[in-house]
């Protein structure tokens, strides 16, 4: 088979102007070409391709230059071309997003899941999309939908969870077939690594680590400005590793997740004050006041730190995020590991996500709005949501 190397050429070329449209606040033709250094008519062509597709807006006419000549049209990527749905699925809550082709969010919902069973997940999420598509604005609709998962992912398909049972059910093959878009899958942690790679990270990051801390402990890596997964998508699962439990009168190898992670202490804290239930104000409270809680919480905040460090060195990212509720709900916390870390001689900025709830599903979007615009391999600049901070 003869390739077409002039055809290829070009689809790399239209990727690459549409790519400026996301990355820049506003361009036009002629600066276009100038950043990529392609001839003015090949810039044009495209730019006209994409303008009759939808894909650009109009923002203002710019100045002539110093030599006078026509006034330059300045354009953006046109953030309403159509939306992107996405997914997360905790054990007793589903949380939904719906973002603009440029990352904004249009709505963030989260609700309690009354029948934990696949089947019943599986109608929510559809009735969650047809609600949308039925107040749906946007010049092409639904793009792509994204799935936040608990567990490791590999090749879109979900190898082990803690808590959702998929009996067989393929979740991608599913959706695609219902909705006709495509869909992506991708652990929670390698997400929030993602969100910060790709609404966050200035242009000379390139190596970074999410660690987060929920029902278990990952570690999402940008490596090189990728995702880095690793084999069957192992890579950051340091809530798997090993360590000694010293409870008792002997030692015993345990998982660092069984000692430390949110589930960890809350059933920690629950043994020793009799409770079968509590929520994050009863645990913020005890925290605050109760001795035998607050010990809890010192020994647990020592072993996050002792794991976090050794991601940190075998990583060796430029910038480390701390993806936890835990720690947004008492930011002591957060002080605490970051303190251990420095005085363990950690060579990186660390830092918090403040949103830890968004974190995965904006990662997600991005994956979405990558796989809906066939731009998997290049680096976009989403639009960064107020509801999110990063906290030093």
């Amino acid at each position: 088979m003869t390739i077409d190397h002039r055809n290829l050429s070009r689809i790399n070329n239209r990727k690459l102007v549409l790519q400026q449209l996301f990355n820049n606040k506003e361009t036009s033709r002629a600066e276009i070409a100038r950043q990529l250094h392609l001839n003015k008519s090949t810039v044009s062509s495209i730019y006209s391709e994409l303008d009759d597709e939808g894909f650009i807006e109009e923002v203002r006419q710019g100045e002539s230059t110093s030599s006078g000549g026509r006034k330059p049209h300045l354009v953006c990527l046109n953030h309403n071309y159509g939306f992107v749905a996405s997914f997360s699925i905790g054990t007793s809550y589903m949380a939904s997003m719906f973002n603009n082709t440029n990352g904004e969010i249009i709505q963030y919902n989260r609700q309690p899941i009354e029948q934990f069973d696949i089947l019943n997940i599986m109608q929510m999420i559809k009735k969650e999309i047809k609600k949308m598509q039925k107040v749906d604005q946007t010049g092409h609709g639904l793009l792509a939908i994204g799935f936040s998962i608990h567990g490791i992912v590999y090749q879109n398909k979900v190898l082990d969870s803690p808590f959702l049972e998929l009996n067989g059910i393929d979740l991608q093959e599913y959706f695609e077939k219902e909705f006709a878009v495509p869909v992506v899958l991708e652990n929670e942690a390698n997400l929030a690594a993602v969100f910060e790679k790709d609404y966050y990270a200035a242009d000379n990051i390139s190596d970074l680590i999410t660690i987060s801390i929920h029902r278990g402990i990952g570690v999402g890596v940008i490596a090189n400005g990728s995702l880095y997964r690793g084999n069957r998508g192992m890579a950051g699962e340091i809530g798997r590793t090993l360590m000694n439990d010293h409870a008792g009168n002997g030692h015993k190898l345990v998982k660092v997740e069984s000692l430390c992670s949110e589930d960890a202490i809350i059933n920690q804290v629950k043994e020793v004050k009799g409770l079968k239930e509590i929520d994050s104000d009863q645990l913020v409270k005890l925290y605050h006041y109760d001795s035998q809680v607050l010990r809890i919480f010192d020994h647990a905040m020592e072993l996050i730190a002792e794991a976090s460090y050794n991601a940190i060195v075998s990583f060796g990212p430029q910038e480390v995020y701390f993806n936890s509720t835990l720690f947004e709900d008492i930011p002591e916390l957060f002080k605490q590991v970051q303190g251990k870390l420095i005085e363990m001689g950690a060579f990186s900025p660390i830092k918090m996500i403040k949103g830890a709830r968004m974190a995965s599903l904006l990662g997600a979007s991005s994956l979405a709005i990558h796989q809906a615009l066939n731009l998997e391999d290049f680096q976009l600049k989403l639009q960064w949501p107020n509801e999110v901070e990063n906290i030093d």
